[in-house]
């Protein structure tokens, strides 16, 4: 219905408000994340197939980009998805577990496109950083993520605040100056206030709109703490030491791609363990050596993101 009411606005009034009806979308491409999978649930998945379907029919082109794909389970999940991968016209996993679970699956829909391998293109986009953050400081960043205590074990659950106060606690200790930066929701931050509460004292928090900014604070932490995917793919694609927890096969493998699974640990570990992972990425040699690492993994991911654009763009223009 919105559609048909705005395509009665004449083309250049439309264009001018940065409207388009569907008849002038060319192509779609799929960028969302970790949808297509047991954990997310099959509602989402469907209403994606729906759309997906639609869009194929009226001769759009499809691309799946890189992203999460998980075991599926749930048999509504699996027809939708396999619906999904049926209509592309290339699909990109944006790791190996992924890719594995895609060339199983693939065999079950009569006609697959390609499916490749490519980081998370997001390791391309330059940050900024805003007058407000000052870069001369030792900072330590931490990033929450309310999936933590929402898509993980009952342990873990219990866990969480009180591994990143004991992060905070040692980044003290080393004089580094510790703050939140909320990446995402409104949860999140409900999350930095429970864990200001914990660490008893007042913690800057910081909640920044754009994502040039956020990207730009996460390049300038002498340390990143973190639990959302993205803000990990930021800090380790611009050599920044971080020290990470997660919730998916997501984690393990971004950290992988980049030679440090050292840094990923577990929120039930012991205090020891997650203090001695904590002095290798500031202390040095250790630091350094990781950091270099960083740097020498970032560019080959740079150049591979740059790779799958350019065969997009070659899709796009056959």
């Amino acid at each position: 219905m919105i559609n048909s009411l705005t395509g009665l606005l004449p083309q250049k009034l439309r264009h001018s408000l940065k409207l388009i009806t569907s008849e002038e979308v060319q192509a779609v491409l799929d960028a969302s994340g970790f949808t297509y999978s047991d954990q997310q649930g099959a509602r989402m998945v469907e209403i994606m197939a729906n759309r997906i379907k639609r869009r194929r029919k009226e001769g759009k082109k499809i691309v799946l980009l890189p992203q999460a794909f998980g075991l599926s389970e749930s048999k509504r999940v699996k027809e939708a998805f396999l619906e999904i991968l049926g209509n592309a016209d290339l699909v990109f996993a944006r790791d190996k577990v992924s890719y594995q679970y895609l060339q199983k699956i693939q065999g079950f829909t009569k006609s697959c496109p390609p499916i490749k391998i490519s980081p998370d293109f997001t390791n391309l986009v330059k940050g900024e950083v805003p007058e407000y953050f000052n870069t001369k400081l030792r900072k330590g960043c931490i990033v929450p993520n309310f999936r933590m205590v929402q898509k993980t074990t009952q342990d873990i659950k219990e866990k969480y605040i009180s591994f990143l106060d004991m992060c905070i606690k040692h980044l003290l200790k080393k004089e580094i100056e510790p703050f939140v930066l909320i990446h995402e929701t409104s949860k999140d931050y409900e999350l930095a206030l429970k864990l200001q509460g914990k660490v008893g004292r007042s913690l800057e928090i910081i909640q920044e709109p754009s994502p040039l900014y956020i990207k730009g604070i996460l390049g300038n932490s002498f340390i990143v703490i973190g639990s959302r995917f993205h803000s990990l793919v930021s800090t380790l694609s611009q050599g920044v030491p971080c020290l990470a927890t997660g919730w998916s096969h997501k984690y393990q493998m971004l950290f992988d791609d980049y030679n440090c699974s050292g840094c990923l640990i577990s929120p039930v570990e012991s205090e020891e363990k997650v203090y001695n992972a904590l002095e290798a990425i500031t202390e040095e040699p250790s630091r350094s050596d990781i950091m270099n690492r960083l740097n020498i993994a970032s560019l080959e991911q740079k150049k591979l993101a740059s790779e799958m654009w350019q065969e997009v763009a070659q899709l796009l223009e056959s």
